[in-house]
């Protein structure tokens, strides 16, 4: 057979050379030249025989170099220093527990009621502010509070509080010239409240209210859903209920942290409450004088009233401990998941034995920090997930939603912290990465005579780890066998040198 041709010859060197520059450079020289000589070994080989089988094309054998040099390539990735690249690697644990926490924190505040469940009200003064309540904390979730008695308050508690407002939740139409009628969640509210909760308003034009007019405060996913954040909204006049009422400012979405989804504050004198039924029942906040009450208990103060022979109770509940409840919520999961913990799963992570020489610090070190951030990650995604799952689905009922929070949170962080356990005790306790090549070792039968169960090793040759099938007296718990440098040679991957043999 005569040598392969010039052209087929130079393609075929042409793609060993661009093959090469996916080879790591402290490899490629040799690499290159290994495959030139077999290139040049095809080309000019000749058949001895009649009866042999013609050669491979030469530019059929070069492109198997590119699959060659792509091995060599992720090799040297996986052997590489890039802890976060290796499988099993302490750091792509990290990396990928916060990337779910992060995932999960996003969607969060992509949720209204999450979002608002998971800010706090930071604003001056919030400690002062309570909502009063003639049913708990029930009362603060729902209507519990008459009309009657909200404008009694207004006239005779001015030595207990500083400034009060009622509000009550309704659903309206809103007419406006050339546009359909919108269906709106409404607050209807005394025209202090914006006053009394410090709540600015973003203005998207000018507006001028005359004295006594009805005010329209949208808020602002309202204002771009319904009416497209048309900017020439605010100072337009609207109908509801067949009274006209002026548009008067936009206000962000994170400021209203109360009961119920609104879609806007309606905002009435006392004279328009007043032709409201005596019966009617809505919610009342107020900004307390704290030298007039004893110390609150859990964000609790109580107020009696006594009128015409009857007493009546009514608590006065700080905002700031209403809005805390969805994360006493998740601490009361995480006390309920710490107490079932040790009756699913055992807490000892194993038996590492002294060494020759001790192990330096760090090592020690670096192993409890990596089990405490896998526990700090965990709280992170359960709270974030399970504050999601019950605001994104139950935003408009909040009783309903910490019920919802507290079942799924306990049930994830008692599995999320079997799984900590499970996994801490599965590393190797010097570069913790995760052992592999599980071995059966022993027999059954012989459990009482012999050791009997799995054996894991460290790839990188640090050591073995012995799990018992059956605990026993004298092998109760897994143990970790440490090799010393001879074992070296054994293992494919690098590893620092291991203190001595047990």
């Amino acid at each position: 057979m005569k040598p392969a041709s010039t052209h087929t010859a130079q393609l075929a060197r042409l793609i060993v050379r661009s093959a090469s520059l996916l080879v790591p450079h402290r490899n490629r020289s040799a690499w290159r030249a290994e495959w030139t000589a077999e290139l040049w070994h095809l080309c000019h080989r000749r058949c001895c025989e009649p009866g042999d089988a013609p050669d491979a094309d030469p530019v059929e054998f070069s492109l198997g170099a590119f699959h060659d040099a792509f091995w060599l390539r992720c090799d040297r990735i996986r052997s590489s220093g890039l802890p976060m690249l290796q499988p099993g690697s302490a750091a792509r644990c990290a990396l990928l527990l916060s990337a779910i926490a992060l995932t999960a924190l996003v969607l969060c505040l992509c949720l209204p009621g999450a979002r608002s469940a998971l800010l706090p009200l930071s604003r001056r003064g919030a400690g002062n502010l309570v909502m009063i309540s003639s049913d708990g904390y029930a009362g603060t979730q729902a209507p519990s509070i008459r009309l009657a008695d909200y404008q009694e308050w207004t006239t005779d508690t001015a030595a207990l509080f500083t400034e009060i407002a009622f509000y009550r939740p309704a659903a309206k139409s809103v007419h406006l010239p050339r546009r359909p009628a919108a269906r709106l969640a409404i607050a209807q509210a005394s025209d202090n409240l914006l006053q009394l909760l410090n709540l600015p308003v973003a203005h998207a034009g000018t507006s001028v209210a005359e004295p006594g007019q009805r005010r329209l405060i949208l808020a602002r996913s309202a204002w771009r859903r319904i009416y497209g954040g048309d900017p020439h909204l605010v100072g337009r006049i609207a109908e509801i209920d067949g009274q006209s009422v002026l548009i008067a400012a936009i206000m962000p979405d994170g400021d209203w942290h109360f009961a119920g989804h609104i879609d806007a504050l309606l905002l009435e004198n006392q004279r328009n409450l007043a032709a409201l039924p005596s019966t009617t029942k809505g919610f009342v906040v107020a900004r307390i004088r704290p030298s007039a009450f004893p110390a609150p208990r859990g964000g609790w103060r109580k107020m009696v009233e006594t009128r015409n022979g009857v007493t009546r109770g009514f608590e006065c509940i700080s905002v700031t401990h209403t809005l805390g409840q969805p994360f006493s919520v998740f601490l009361f999961a995480l006390l309920l998941a710490s107490l079932a913990l040790p009756a699913t799963t055992a807490l000892p992570l194993g038996d590492y034995p002294l060494r020759h020489r001790r192990l330096p610090g760090t090592i020690d070190g670096r192993r409890w920090i990596f089990l405490a951030a896998k526990f700090l990650l965990i709280l992170a995604i359960v709270d974030l997930c399970s504050t999601g799952l019950a605001y994104g689905l139950a935003a408009s009922d909040p009783i309903r939603a910490l019920y919802i929070q507290l079942a799924t949170a306990f049930p994830a962080l008692l599995f999320g912290f079997r799984w900590i356990l499970q996994d801490q005790r599965r590393r190797c306790p010097e570069c913790l990465r995760l052992l592999s090549n599980p071995a059966r070792v022993g027999q059954a039968s012989c459990n009482f005579l012999s050791w009997n169960g799995t054996e894991l090793f460290c790839a990188r040759g640090h050591g073995f780890l012995h799990i018992p099938e059956l605990p026993t007296s004298w092998f109760s718990t897994q143990r970790w066998l440490c090799l010393d440098p001879s074992w070296l040679c054994l293992f494919p991957e690098p590893r620092s040198a291991s203190p001595g043999m047990v």
